[in-house]
């Protein structure tokens, strides 16, 4: 059986884990938390869609 759509509680951790990743990479700048949420959501919205190409086998 194929795992179902990501759920809130699982999406919300990988946005803060990939938030903190580019907030590490930027050099930890303040007041930029923000930004670097949007960017994660949209990593991620990146991230389900090449997976979902890849499970269509394309």
């Amino acid at each position: 059986m194929k795992p179902g759509p990501m759920e809130e509680q699982e999406r919300r951790e990988r946005i803060e884990e990939l938030a903190r990743q580019i907030w590490e990479a930027e050099g930890r700048p303040n007041d930029q938390h923000l930004r670097h949420w949007l960017m994660a959501e949209r990593l991620l919205e990146a991230e389900l869609q090449a997976a979902a190409g890849k499970e269509r086998g394309q």
